[in-house]
């Protein structure tokens, strides 16, 4: 091989920017069959990938032995492929995945003590296993017919269906587990839980359904798979959770109300025994489904810590919205510096190899080699590619291009020229025509590389296998995910030729390549064929400026639906409106905070690789795209859940600031619990190694804390003790406040939605239970 020929490969496989010590061997895969291996062999793992999986593994078998055997070689060896890099990537959501498994662990934990028997966690276990079962099984077909699923969608899938299983769950197990300490059977129990929390669980459900839905609308097929997965597993677990649930409980009512010593005991099975109360009556673990349960001497409730904190909320309203607001201001500021990043990076494990070499490569050769820009030409025919006046026109159109993008660039006050260097391809090589030769000073070493078949091998790389259309690697000077290289990446977009006359086929024949034919004008006389500018960084670019553009526009349509359904459903004006203010200063807190952890690095003294600024020191644009949608969701669960208390002890004749403070009272133990199990599941995410999963995690973390032990405990009080003071019936207009009752378990009040035939189905003693409060309750035994 000629010496020059041997310059030209070391210089591109050698750079001279670390002293040609570094050194790269590029390797070319082409399937025996034809198939694409890039894609098929990254996201579905096809039969004809195993070759590549075990060559793969030989390098890396190879490296580990070169170490090992020559551990004072100066050579170091680093494999890295874009197979490897998703696989890492993969590896990562799994991880993640993985944790927030074990996290369940914790979450039921806390689930038994709220529940106080350990057996009724079957049914929650059940309604997770059923609830994402399903929503896989409806998914599955979805992702093959439908759209692309992206690989973060089940993970996504899994952690809502988590979520709102064990939330639900515990909505309706409280409750029927409260009815039955108050003496209820189980039948009457059930059918208050259903009539009371059934609607707090399809509110909540309906509502965040829809929002995951209006996220359909945002082009992006990354967000949309993972709003369709995430949409079903909330459906679901509606669904499973006011239907199997229920049914369990029915069909073994003694197994799964035996609730001696936390359930540990062998009561309400073939091996128990059965026991009766000293009055002759059925025991309460014991209890059959119908008869009631008589407790004697029931013992005062005292006061919980969440009726203090709102009562003296409520105290100080003025002073605490001002506070709350001040407390909003460092966050709003910290939030206009706001920039995200659209590399690949904050998607790999910071610790695995294939990021390391995947960084180093970029560092070394640029991403020119791993996230490369490039331009396609589709030729006119075949022939045309092949022929030296077709090299040409193309190449003096290259040299043209590079002219009209750094005019561009100068009248959008970037100073950057882009040159003639900057395109390789078959045509163009270091600004030259290689249809002129390729020379090194006076020489011309263009024969020697016809000659050596150097030529040939390029153009298999290049070229399509009917060799009509071939790539041109575009090169740029800056980062590409800079600004500066967004907006370079748009001039070169807005400076190609555009279009002038389509040329449709008038009749006879005409072969495959021209038939349908777009034209881009001519060229030095000459067709030079269609163009297509693509690569990773411009999709990443597109769907990032796409997305967030619209996200206002699924701001808006959030807020409708929920002004929508809670209106419709509480029939009320002012409880949607407060609930979206509470939701508007929540996602400013959040996403302000973490904005000053990923991006100023307020937390990276702590030394905490979850808790540090990421490449680019910005946050990745998926994180909270997504993250919007999920917090609205869980903000409004526990609202709902808390405003449907209020609303039935404001029936039972309490103001809105009394009725309040008694919700607390009941719920807030259970709306914390729910926060902290949220947190427990969510929090493990943090301890993985993908940077977009620990900065979605932490925007989670963050508001779901929030809105457990600010929205609910502190601003509702204060929002209702505010509104409490102007005339009328502000909280709750237009609707009219019941008449006063003087004896609450006497005189049913008017009924509550209900879920469809139960309304009609619930006994006399059941009507007034679900009527009267939580804690006010009759305390002469039922008969």
């Amino acid at each position: 091989m000629p010496f020059e020929v041997q310059m030209v490969a070391h210089s591109f496989l050698f750079p001279s920017n670390f002293g040609g010590q570094e050194g790269m061997i590029a390797v070319h895969l082409v399937s025996c069959y034809g198939h694409a291996i890039y894609k098929e062999c990254v996201y579905k793992h096809e039969w004809f990938c195993e070759p590549v999986a075990e060559l793969l593994e030989s390098w890396a078998g190879y490296r580990e032995w070169r170490m090992e055997e020559f551990p004072e070689s100066p050579v170091d060896l680093t494999f890295v492929s874009y197979p490897v890099v998703y696989e890492d990537i993969i590896m990562g959501i799994e991880w993640g995945m993985a944790l927030s498994t074990v996290a369940t662990i914790l979450a039921f934990i806390v689930l038994a003590i709220m529940l106080r028997n350990i057996r009724q966690l079957g049914l929650v276990a059940c309604n997770i296993l059923t609830g994402i079962g399903t929503t896989l099984l409806i998914m599955y077909p979805v992702s093959y017919y439908v759209m692309d699923v992206n690989v973060c969608a089940p993970a996504m899938l899994v952690a809502v269906a988590l979520a709102m299983s064990i939330d639900y769950s515990l909505f309706l197990l409280t409750r029927f587990n409260e009815e039955r300490l108050d003496g209820r059977s189980i039948t009457q129990s059930l059918e208050i839980a259903l009539a009371t929390q059934g609607h707090t669980i399809v509110v909540s459900g309906a509502t965040l359904a829809l929002c995951f839905t209006s996220m359909l609308v945002l082009p992006t097929s990354t967000i949309t798979s993972m709003a369709a997965g995430a949409a079903t597993a909330v459906l679901q677990s509606v669904l499973v959770s006011l239907s199997l649930t229920p049914a369990l409980l029915l069909t073994m009512p003694r197994f799964f109300t035996a609730d001696r010593m936390l359930g540990l005991t062998l009561d309400g099975t073939p091996f128990g025994t059965y026991r009766r109360a000293s009055s002759g009556t059925v025991a309460q673990f014991g209890a059959t489904i119908d008869r009631p349960t008589i407790i004697e001497n029931p013992q005062p409730k005292k006061e919980s810590i969440w009726a203090h904190l709102g009562r003296c909320s409520q105290r100080g309203a003025p002073v605490m919205f001002l506070f709350l607001a001040l407390v909003m201001v460092p966050f709003a500021m910290a939030l206009t510096r706001f920039s995200y990043v659209e590399d690949l990076t904050p998607l790999m494990q910071t610790t695995h190899p294939a990021t390391k070499a995947f960084i180093s490569i970029s560092n070394i050769y640029g991403q020119d080699l791993t996230t490369p820009v490039q331009l396609l030409i589709m030729a006119p025919s075949q022939k045309a590619m092949a022929s030296r006046e077709w090299s040409l026109a193309t190449c003096h159109m290259l040299q043209d291009l590079a002219t009209k993008v750094t005019d561009r660039m100068h009248e959008e006050g970037h100073d950057y020229t882009m040159t003639t260097a900057d395109f390789n391809g078959l045509m163009i090589f270091r600004g030259g025509c290689l249809a002129d030769g390729l020379k090194f000073g006076v020489i011309d070493v263009m024969p020697a590389v016809h000659m050596y078949g150097m030529y040939d091998m390029v153009a298999d790389l290049l070229s399509n296998r009917n060799q009509t259309a071939t790539q041109v690697y575009v090169h740029c000077q800056v980062d590409l995910f800079s600004e500066v290289g967004e907006a370079w990446m748009r001039a070169v977009r807005a400076s190609l030729p555009r279009p002038e006359v389509i040329r449709q086929p008038l009749g006879g024949h005409q072969d495959a390549d021209s038939a349908n034919y777009v034209p881009y004008g001519r060229w030095d006389d000459v067709e030079i064929g269609a163009l297509h500018l693509y690569g990773m960084p411009l999709e990443q670019m597109d769907g990032a400026q796409y997305t967030l553009r619209r996200m206002p526009y699924v701001g808006l349509a959030i807020a409708a639906i929920v002004c929508i359904i809670l209106g419709g459903s509480f029939g009320t004006a002012l409880i949607p409106v407060r609930a979206v203010i509470c939701i508007a200063w929540m996602l400013v807190v959040t996403f302000g905070a973490s904005v000053m952890v990923y991006q100023l690095g307020y937390l990276e003294g702590l030394g905490i690789q979850a808790l540090s600024p990421s490449s680019g020191q910005a946050l990745f644009w998926i994180s909270p795209s997504v993250a919007v949608a999920v917090l609205v969701g869980l903000g409004l669960d526990y609202d709902i859940f808390l405003m449907d208390s209020v609303m039935e002890h404001w029936q039972s004749g309490k103001d809105g600031k009394s009725a309040v403070v008694t919700s607390l009272d009941q719920a807030g133990t259970i709306i914390s619990a729910a926060g902290v199990i949220m947190f427990l599941a969510f929090g493990s995410l943090l301890i993985g190694a993908s940077p977009m999963i620990n900065q979605l995690a932490f925007h989670l973390c963050v508001g779901v804390l929030i809105d457990c032990f600010v929205t609910t405990k502190v601003i509702i009080p204060c929002a209702m003790a505010m509104l409490d003071l102007l005339p009328g019936n502000a909280n709750f207009w237009p609707r009219k406040p019941p008449p006063a009752l003087t004896e609450p378990t006497v005189e049913p009040l008017p009924p509550l939605r209900r879920l469809g035939s139960l309304r009609n189905s619930l006994s006399d003693n059941a009507r007034r239970s679900a009527m009267s409060p939580h804690g006010v309750r009759s305390m002469q035994s039922p008969a």
